[in-house]
């Protein structure tokens, strides 16, 4: 229950894109093509049987519209009666997220492919074309280089893998559940259980910082308390804790003596789900102050 609740947002996206694909909006793509398409062929063939004069420059023109029209028409056409069927072979692999890659991808290439047809009809042989593209490509992902690194950090997070939605992650101080990820902003909640407060983290972050991947289930956390003084019964003190510790619900500490250029201390290591680490944490912490300070 706890999983399909989080994959939930995903599913209804995955949702949209195929109802985006309806045969009302069939209808309504061949509706707007034929009301385009027919006055500029009435005009081309009027100018060719000479049922009334159209300069050369013009009926050129035309022709050029014709083409593109044509081809960007049946390429939609196209992706409107194939994609349903394409998404419904994307249901079954992988994560919601990678499922509407894949469909942004078949509609990319489908447009890629009706222009290079439009290229190659108006006469650009196929090595201009490439240079065409290449240089194209080349000045728009300039121009838009924040949003195309955006794009490609959400494409590998989306192969690679280095954390997966329902997953709890630290990156650049922020921790939290991954609820969403999206081409331009992770969202992560550090509360799950209330759905008013989350954070965006903007894919660059995660090319930039080191991520740390806490998983679904349990991991480990650790402290340090630091000793104003020793006492000579440190040991038994410490035994005590330790006994307490194990009582607590939910939770496999150790706790050993440690130092470092700030003093004596105790290293605490304790294991739990996300979820419960504060509140353990603060159980914890209350065990050694009552031994260490308050009973002294």
């Amino acid at each position: 229950m706890v999983k399909d609740s989080i994959l939930r947002p995903s599913r209804e996206k995955f949702k949209k894109v195929k109802s985006r694909f309806s045969h009302e909006q069939l209808n309504k793509t061949i509706l707007f093509f034929l009301i385009v398409m027919l006055p500029i062929i009435a005009i081309d063939v009027a100018g060719r049987q000479e049922i009334f004069p159209v300069p050369e420059t013009l009926m050129k023109i035309l022709e050029g519209i014709i083409v593109v029209l044509i081809s960007y028409g049946l390429a939609t056409l196209f992706i409107r009666l194939s994609i349903n069927f394409i998404i419904d072979k994307f249901e079954f692999i992988g994560q919601p997220e990678e499922r509407i890659l894949l469909s942004k991808l078949y509609i990319f290439l489908v447009y890629m492919l009706a222009t290079v047809i439009v290229f190659l009809h108006m006469g650009i042989g196929m090595q201009n074309v490439a240079l065409f593209l290449g240089l194209t490509a080349t000045g728009f992902a300039f121009a838009i280089r924040d949003v195309v690194l955006s794009y490609i950090i959400w494409f590998m997070l989306l192969t690679k893998k280095p954390f997966k939605i329902g997953d709890y992650i630290n990156v650049a101080d922020q921790e939290g559940q991954v609820k969403h990820i999206g081409m331009f902003y992770v969202v992560v909640d550090a509360s799950p259980d209330t759905y008013a407060d989350y954070t965006k983290i903007p894919n660059k972050i995660f090319l930039e910082k080191p991520i740390r991947n806490y998983g679904h289930g349990k991991f480990f956390s650790t402290f340090d308390f630091y000793l104003k003084s020793v006492p000579t019964d440190i040991m038994e003190r410490l035994e005590r804790v330790r006994e307490k510790g194990s009582t607590l619900r939910g939770t496999d500490a150790t706790f050993y003596l440690n130092s470092d250029s700030d003093g004596v201390k105790i290293t605490v290591e304790f294991k739990t789900v996300y979820e419960d680490r504060a509140i353990l944490r603060d159980r914890l912490m209350s065990i050694m102050l009552q031994e260490f300070y308050i009973n002294t």
